[in-house]
């Protein structure tokens, strides 16, 4: 029974199951209220990596075709696979449980479902792993909820939820000012959902009528339908007005400037597996959110709103890489980095070429592993090094010739050394926005240039300046102790991430061909109409 509802409806196991593990493994110590700590942290941590693992494996077999057998090619807009019945939740609103995937949203599940057990692992001894591995399990469970709901109630259901396991994770297992840094995170992205929420709001009421489905309202949440009904908001102005309320709430999620200044403070002070979730995965909810939302359900706005875009792409993209030069600390200065890629994604969608998108949802999915690794390093850093000063400790290589490696590797993946996964999707926006805009491409491909050297010089700096060439330079941090290299599980998890910074690199068409077959049907089927209504031109 349990194999058939797992091949009917994957989608609901792999987002219930850790949502409802996480719960059960809170309560444990309630429940064996005579177990030993340690006792308690070995079960938590290996029934919690065990079942991240069964789920990544699950995703992995989708992709692979060995469960569902999907072609994932062939798949264009508004085509979603594994699509469950809908189960009725809240029938009287309209409210449903109604998942689903397409080459939208896979990439987003597949990537979660594999870095869940790699953060894990890198923090294998992490303190109170009795609550900190259920919630991560939860975080999972919620995250994967973003990705495969198609009622916008659902979705927003779990857009919030995220907030709570990652807000307790920054506030339990943060640094020095992780109070601050949890409330601002919080506060940030709360308030930003709730002027999205007025919009999901305003677009449900304008819903025509579903047989069975409102009997209290007249209206529904259902996306699929919503995307379906001709002018969904007559009123153009109104419209518009939803857009912006939606691209507020995406926007500080990304973040984008000028609503970025809460993730430098949430990235510094979280824990190592906070931070590698918080950018390698909810990030990417906002640019999600905005693409099957915004740009799906409102093109024409799209369209109205691409100089918007283009702007606040550009300022993300050159603000971030500018504010780097000048950073000291580790992690904050990978921080920035993300707002500036972050930018970058911006700059596809506005191209209005399948080229361009294609290459954003490739970013989405190649930051989605680079940055994990650079904020595993910083972890790796701070916890052997018990410092974040770029330039404290000089010569690494010398004493922690791993940690040197995997920082080397992330350094240059993110600052795009072809080969590496990062290089693929900055040259396809580039391309992209070349074929739109011309020499206005100028811009973003000299920041690149720039990123490049605040990396380049943070290397130098960090992993091989000494002045003696048997040893490095060790932080007063150290207080005299030797320094150490990474542990196995440390190693472990990130050579998982290198070696998949290397294989999309070198092998991009594993997700890049999925991609770009579903941008080029969204342009074709849903952008070309809304910029020939427009009379759009760039």
């Amino acid at each position: 029974m349990g194999g058939e509802r797992l091949i009917d409806d994957p989608l609901s196991v792999i987002t219930l199951v850790p949502l409802a593990m996480g719960l059960i493994l809170m309560i444990l110590p309630r429940v064996l209220p005579n177990s030993s700590a340690e006792r308690l942290i070995q079960v938590s941590r290996n029934i919690s990596m065990g079942v991240a693992l069964a789920i990544a494996t699950i995703t992995t077999m989708l992709f692979l075709g060995q469960l569902g057998s999907i072609d994932w090619t062939n798949i264009t807009q508004g085509g979603y696979v594994l699509q469950n019945e809908a189960v009725d939740l809240i029938p009287a609103i309209g409210v449903t449980w109604k998942v689903g995937a397409d080459a939208l949203s896979f990439p987003m599940i597949w990537l979660t479902a594999i870095l869940i057990p790699i953060s894990m692992l890198v923090e294998w001894d992490a303190k109170r792993a009795h609550l900190f591995f259920p919630l991560l399990l939860i975080m999972e469970g919620a995250l994967l909820g973003v990705f495969v709901a198609l009622d916008l109630f659902v979705f927003y259901v779990f857009w919030e939820l995220t907030l709570i396991p990652m807000f307790l994770l920054i506030l339990l297992w943060g640094g020095e000012d992780r109070r601050y840094a949890a409330m601002k995170f919080f506060i940030y992205t709360f308030t930003a959902s709730v002027f999205m929420l007025i919009g999901i709001l305003v677009m449900y009421f304008h819903t025509e009528a579903i047989a069975g489905l409102g009997s209290l309202s007249g209206h529904h949440f259902d996306l699929i339908a919503m995307t379906a009904q001709e002018n969904l908001i007559p009123n153009e102005g109104l419209r518009h007005f939803v857009w912006l309320l939606l691209l507020i709430g995406f926007a500080t999620k990304m973040p984008s400037v000028p609503v970025h200044t809460w993730l430098p403070d949430a990235h510094v002070q979280a824990p190592t597996a906070g931070s590698m979730l918080l950018a390698g995965v909810m990030l990417k909810m906002g640019a999600y959110g905005f693409l099957r939302i915004s740009v799906t359900v409102f093109p024409e706005s799209t369209i109205e709103f691409v100089p918007l875009l283009i702007f606040l792409g550009m300022v993300s993209l050159v603000y971030g890489a500018w504010v780097c030069m000048g950073q000291t600390n580790l992690k904050r200065m990978v921080a920035y980095s993300s707002v500036s890629h972050m930018g970058l994604i911006f700059l596809g969608i506005a191209t209005m070429q399948p080229l361009g998108i294609a290459g954003a949802l490739f970013m989405m999915f190649a930051h989605g592993i680079i940055s994990p690794l650079l904020f595993a390093v910083a972890g790796a850093f701070k916890h052997h090094y018990h410092t974040l000063e770029i330039g404290s400790m000089r010569g690494i290589a010398h004493h922690s010739p791993w940690l040197a490696a995997h920082m080397m590797l992330g350094w240059m993946a993110s600052l795009g050394l072809p080969l590496l996964a990062g290089f693929v999707a900055e040259i396809a926006i580039l391309i992209a926005f070349w074929m739109t805009y011309g020499w206005l491409v100028l811009l973003p491909a000299l920041t690149l240039i720039v990123t490049a050297a605040y990396y380049l010089n943070s290397m130098q700096r960090t992993i091989f300046e000494s002045n003696d060439s048997e040893h490095g330079i060790l932080p007063d941090t150290l207080h005299g102790e030797d320094p150490s290299d990474l542990t196995w599980h440390e190693n472990a998890g990130m050579l998982t991430l290198a070696a998949m910074t290397v294989l999309f690199g070198i092998m991009p068409f594993i997700f890049w061909d999925m991609m770009s077959d579903w941008s080029s049907g969204f342009v074709i089927d849903t952008m070309i109409e809304a910029m020939q209504a427009q009379e759009w031109s760039p």
